[in-house]
């Protein structure tokens, strides 16, 4: 599925009927929409089957309970359909949408059980009031569904993924054993991959924790091919303006997660403005545009808009009580374009400029530890360690903490908030990287970790709860860092690099054989998760500084540098001798920096703005690709 180009691609109900669409389905119109579609420049549909449309199955009392299971009043037909509780006239409509889809050279990919749609909950009349995710009886006629409707529709060339469902942790019937969507997930996997092996299975999900939530990245790598992340700003990342850093970079940041610790591809596979009292049509067109080029520069493989017409108009449930179920559509109800069809047809024209419309692997200089989830992660602490790298002109990996210790130059151990953060076996392993040369940074918040005095050289007298503001300078800049808890050191037999307005250290630097330990006493990545607007306003604090010595100690050394807060960079190798180098402002205004790289190098640009005696203009949201070869 993702051996081709970066997609661009849109989740679709028809501009019709919208969720209706098959029950008033009206081939005339879907055609007219794949046509706008096409000419937008979408490649890839995601199409939902809703479930109690094609699986009509209604519960025929007695006195006992129920008594038979039946189309209306009709009993289920003696046939392959009929036995799996499928409607054929609702599979016939899907064949015809299956035509239209070739036509217009859309790959699809399909959410069998879609049990959720915009906050309404659709199942067959027969199970209402069933737990739609563990019922045994529910699971057998999915599983029935599934094996007949991937059967019959495996032929179609156009079909390229199946989707277990839209978002189908939020059907009820998810318990508080997690093992209840492995479960599921599992039965509905299995089913796929009894009909059909040559397509990947997946997710369909919007999130998931690391290893202890119900729905968790450790079932998905172990069960689905391709993992799926649908961040919308409203319930993620609502502190910051659309059109900045932490929202946008929020999708490349969920993609990193889900492939470094699911194990497996994962795409953006919903996102969007959620409407105009979040943004206007202008400023939704700069996210989308420098959401593209963002998923682009890190690897995200595709992104698919929410959605393709706008619903608002509808007055049926859920869009007569569902604001946000509402006008985000690359076309509105009377199908006009937004800003939006534009900005795509230019992101495929700039696309078209790249060899194979792909960039290569983007480096990665440093891995982030992400704690033992034990209890929850604070996924605002990882975006945060996320940012504050890409500013210090770093990009990085993930490593959950029970997992193995992959090689690094850089090990990043944020914020640390738990008791049970690593275990001493891991936490071995990767001491015994830094003994071989490697940098690891630890920051300090709630949590306990042994052996401190050792691994830091730092030994703690007393631990104060101050629940304040403390203010470290650093290199001459004051960078003030809310605390839960003051660390009084009593001796240490390392070097202090940075103190607080008392003179008491809070940041150590210690040699630890071939390699250093850089011990923060303060919870930095916290407190940039939960400040507002440090990300996006200017003249903000340079707590990157902290980052850029730890890449300085680790000797790691990039192409190329802005001073820009907002003008940073991806460098992607193509070989030995070259590499593409993507330069994306994440603000929304425009943006000028100093951009100076290695002597050795040529540039050329490849799209966007060129450099101007050594300084880059971007406008808002915008970015240019360079290729950099060596003379």
């Amino acid at each position: 599925m993702f051996d081709n180009e970066f997609f661009t691609g849109i989740n679709y109900w028809g501009s019709e009927s919208a969720i209706n669409m098959w029950s008033n389905f009206n081939p005339e119109s879907i055609e007219m929409d794949l046509s706008l579609l096409k000419d937008a420049g979408i490649t890839h549909l995601r199409i939902f089957p809703l479930w109690p449309v094609f699986q009509p199955l209604n519960a025929i009392y007695g006195p006992g309970g129920e008594y038979e299971y039946a189309f209306g009043e009709e009993p289920l037909a003696d046939t392959e359909a009929g036995r799996a509780g499928v409607s054929e006239d609702a599979c016939l409509k899907f064949e015809c949408f299956c035509k239209l889809a070739e036509k217009y050279d859309m790959k699809l990919i399909v959410a069998l059980i879609t049990g959720h749609m915009s906050f309404r909950t659709y199942n067959p009349p027969a199970f209402d009031g069933k737990a739609l995710l563990s019922d045994p009886t529910v699971l057998k006629w999915q599983i029935r569904f599934v094996k007949y409707f991937v059967k019959r529709f495996k032929n179609k060339k156009m079909i390229i993924g199946w989707d277990l469902g839209n978002e189908p942790a939020n059907m009820p019937g998810m318990t508080k054993n997690r093992d209840t969507f492995y479960v599921w997930c599992s039965v509905i996997a299995d089913a796929i991959k009894t009909q059909d092996q040559s397509r990947p299975v997946v997710s369909g999900l919007d999130s998931a924790s690391i290893e202890n939530g119900n729905v968790n990245l450790k079932t998905i790598g172990e069960i689905c091919d391709i993992h799926t992340t649908h961040p919308y700003n409203i319930f993620n990342t609502q502190s910051e303006p659309l059109c900045t850093m932490k929202p946008i970079l929020d999708l490349p940041i969920r993609c990193k997660i889900g492939e470094d610790i699911g194990r497996v591809p994962t795409f953006v596979q919903e996102f969007g403005s959620i409407g105009y009292m979040n943004c206007s049509q202008k400023t939704e067109a700069d996210f989308y545009r420098c959401c593209l080029l963002t998923a682009l520069a890190h690897g995200c493989h595709g992104t698919m808009w929410w959605c393709a017409f706008d619903q608002g108009n509808h007055a049926y449930a859920p869009y007569r009580w569902n604001n946000i179920g509402s006008n985000y559509g690359f076309f509105d109800s009377d199908l006009r374009a937004k800003p939006l069809v534009e900005e795509n047809l230019k992101f495929r024209e700039k696309l078209g400029k790249i060899p194979e419309k792909r960039l290569p692997v983007h480096t990665q200089d440093a891995t982030v530890i992400i704690p033992r989830d034990d209890g929850g992660i604070d996924d605002n602490v990882l975006n945060a360690t996320y940012i504050l790298a890409k500013r210090a002109n770093l990009d990085v990996k993930f490593c959950y903490a029970l997992d193995p210790i992959e090689d690094s130059a850089l090990y990043i151990f944020p914020s640390i908030s738990m008791h049970k953060a690593i275990t001493k076996q891991r936490l071995d392993e990767l001491l015994l990287k830094v003994r071989d040369g490697a940098v690891l940074y630890i920051s300090s918040d709630t949590g306990l970790l042994r052996d401190i005095p050792e691994m830091t050289g730092v030994d703690i007298s007393y631990r104060e709860q101050i629940d304040t503001v403390v203010n470290m300078n650093f290199n001459g800049e004051n960078l003030p860092i809310k605390t839960t808890y003051f660390l009084k050191p009593e001796s240490f037999c390392c070097k202090k690099i940075a103190a607080d307005e008392n003179g008491e250290g809070v940041f150590f630097k210690h040699k630890y054989g071939k390699g250093y330990v850089y011990f923060l006493t303060l919870p930095l990545e916290k407190h940039l998760a939960a400040s507002k607007g440090v990300f996006y306003k200017d003249n903000q604090p340079k707590y990157d500084l902290i980052y850029r010595e730890l890449a300085k100690a680790a000797g790691i050394k990039r192409i190329c540098d802005t001073d820009s807060d907002f003008i940073r960079l991806t460098e992607h190798k193509i070989n030995d001798d070259s590499y593409y180098i993507f330069a994306i402002n994440y603000n929304n205004k425009k943006e000028e920096c100093e951009i100076t790289f290695q002597n050795g190098y040529k540039l050329e640009c490849v799209f966007g703005n060129n450099i101007e005696n050594g300084r880059l203009v971007l406008s808002e949201n915008d970015g240019s690709l360079f290729k950099a070869v060596k003379k």
